[in-house]
């Protein structure tokens, strides 16, 4: 029988693995702490704006985020079958940063490619001073 894994767990899990606090999470989105702790306990379901914006700051495509299939059984490298969605690594190494550039960096990745692209050249001016 294979598992189904809801969109509050899979919040969860990608919070945790990228190293963000329910805190930081609910920053990037500008919504309250509790906000937050609700989808992650199933209690609300966030709106499709915030699952983009989440998609976003966890660096994953949208579809990974809504998949709601059962986890796929992958073979690791030692032949042990292993359950593929909680041993796939987040090579975004977010958890290597600081709080504020946690924050930073989902802010970033939550911005059109033109707020981005705004955002780098402010920075350059805030720089060069």
């Amino acid at each position: 029988m294979i598992e189904k894994i809801h969109i509050n767990e899979r919040l969860r899990e990608l919070r945790v693995k990228s190293g963000y606090t329910q805190v930081q999470i609910a920053k990037i989105l500008n919504i309250d702490r509790s906000t937050y702790s609700y989808y992650e306990i199933g209690k609300t379901t966030p709106d499709i704006t915030v699952l983009m914006t989440l998609a976003k700051v966890f660096n994953i495509a949208i579809n990974d985020l809504l998949a709601d299939e059962g986890t796929p059984e992958a073979v690791a490298d030692g032949g042990i079958k292993s359950n593929f969605i909680y041993n796939k690594k987040n090579t975004s190494h977010i958890y290597e940063l600081s709080s504020n550039e946690k924050i930073l960096v989902g802010i970033f990745r939550s911005c059109s490619p033109e707020e981005q692209e705004e955002i780098l050249n402010n920075l350059k001016d805030v720089i060069k001073r």
